[in-house]
């Protein structure tokens, strides 16, 4: 009997273990950036990764939820909210790249995208290398 529990709760850190790798393996999910508490749902789409707008930090008149800085003006009224930031991010040796728009200035950058830990996801957005600028994003449960 105390040999069946010892193989049982064995099984069960096992299995305990391996959900935590396929979490901490997986950047799906959402995550809150750290300008402006940006909400971003990443998802898998166009064969690769996808980072979608969810929302932001409340506040602001309904034109800060415009797509006001972007650099063709007929996309200006455009909202925020449900745009994809990044699609189809290829997977790279542990990370996806692609490139990524960034509503505070209107620029599309080559990216990097790779999980720190299960609760950390690094997002790099480059001009060109090495002017390139790195956020953390924190993933939202």
């Amino acid at each position: 009997m105390n040999v069946r529990k010892v193989l049982l709760a064995g099984a069960l850190l096992i299995a305990a273990g391996a959900s935590g790798a396929a979490e901490q393996a997986s950047p799906y999910g959402r995550w809150r950036t750290p300008e402006r508490g940006g909400l971003i749902e990443v998802s898998q789409c166009d064969g690769g990764l996808c980072g979608k707008v969810l929302g932001g930090s409340g506040g602001g008149t309904a034109e800060d939820r415009l797509d006001r800085n972007n650099k063709n003006p007929a996309l200006r009224g455009r909202p925020l909210i449900g745009m994809y930031i990044f699609r189809g991010l290829k997977p790279s040796g542990g990370s996806w790249k692609g490139s990524i728009y960034n509503p505070n200035d209107g620029g599309t950058y080559a990216a990097t995208v790779s999980l720190k830990s299960p609760s950390e996801l690094v997002v790099k957005g480059c001009v060109v290398w090495p002017l390139c600028k790195t956020q953390v994003w924190a993933r939202v449960r």
